[in-house]
């Protein structure tokens, strides 16, 4: 990857931490699609053991 193009994901990232969701938390708050992401990141990452068929390496969902 092109220190560019790193750079310009990295941007785009950041941008979702201003971008609400329709959802909110467990006590009300409006989440961003930020925490929401990294929350879900960090399911994948402790349940990779019970679907060791996936590859969570892999970009082409």
């Amino acid at each position: 990857m092109k220190p560019n193009e790193f750079l310009q994901i990295v941007h785009f990232a950041e941008k979702l931490k201003d971008t609400t969701r329709h959802c909110t938390t467990s006590k009300g708050r409006a989440e961003s699609v930020a925490e929401h992401s990294w929350r879900i990141s960090l399911m994948a990452l402790f349940l990779r053991s019970e679907f060791p068929e996936l590859d969570l390496t892999s970009s082409s969902c």
